[in-house]
């Protein structure tokens, strides 16, 4: 073979690379630009995701339900997110069915789920209190006694707005409930009831708004001792 048809190979050779790779410069050129028409997509969808600090450990939680991205008991079938500390003891869970109760270093069911939001004791995990919405047309706020799981302090909307009321609980140490209260009706008229509690359980009502106002006197078994009107004629 002469230098001369040696050299006509080569060139055809090239051609045929220069031909292929403009080819696949055309291809591709093409399917970026596809590409670059195309919306961008904002949506990323997954069943549950994890988000563990630098030690391996579940510190945020979200899923639907949650179970379906941990296997964290506490998490049950809620549907939300839950922040956890380093020891896997709840911080917040906010969400529509939200996580269990602690009480007692053992797991309690709710008596009736909501959507909202749970805040739990950073020293052990025990819920401090929350907010939220039943199905049954309840909404309310309310905060927890540090000692137990007793309720300090509610408000409260009652189904169908029967009432709207604010509530003050009797010590953690007791049973009392609701011994100093707020309360509104659906007709408009308003309460104030203050109790003590144990052997000083007595205490007043005030009521206003329906009939003439009045003053209840209670003993400390809750009996009515005498009401307080006013005097006929008076300013």
């Amino acid at each position: 073979m002469s230098e001369i048809e040696r050299l006509e190979m080569k060139v055809a050779a090239a051609e045929r690379r220069i031909r292929l790779l403009g080819m696949t410069v055309i291809v591709l050129g093409a399917t970026l630009l596809v590409a670059a028409m195309r919306p961008p997509s904002d949506i990323l969808r997954a069943r549950g995701l994890i988000i563990t600090d630098a030690a391996g450990r579940e510190r945020v939680v979200i899923g639907a339900p949650m179970r379906e991205a941990s296997g964290d008991a506490k998490l049950a079938g809620s549907s939300g997110i839950a922040v956890l500390d380093s020891a896997g003891r709840l911080n917040i869970a906010l969400g529509a069915e939200t996580p269990l109760i602690l009480e007692g270093g053992r797991m309690q069911k709710r008596i009736a789920s909501f959507a909202g939001l749970t805040f739990y004791d950073p020293r052990n995990g025990q819920e401090r209190g929350g907010l939220g919405a039943f199905a049954d047309g309840r909404a309310g706020v309310c905060i927890d006694y540090g000692s137990t799981i007793k309720e300090a302090a509610c408000m409260l909307v009652a189904p169908s707005d029967r009432f709207a009321a604010v509530a003050l609980n009797g010590p953690p140490s007791g049973q009392q409930y609701d011994r100093v209260s707020m309360t509104v009706g659906a007709d408009g008229a308003g309460s104030i009831k203050v109790f003590g509690s144990g052997t000083n359980g007595g205490g007043v009502t005030i009521r206003a708004g329906k009939g003439e106002p009045a003053i209840a006197i209670h003993d400390s078994t809750g009996r009515e001792l005498g009401t307080v009107r006013p005097t006929s004629g008076a300013p």
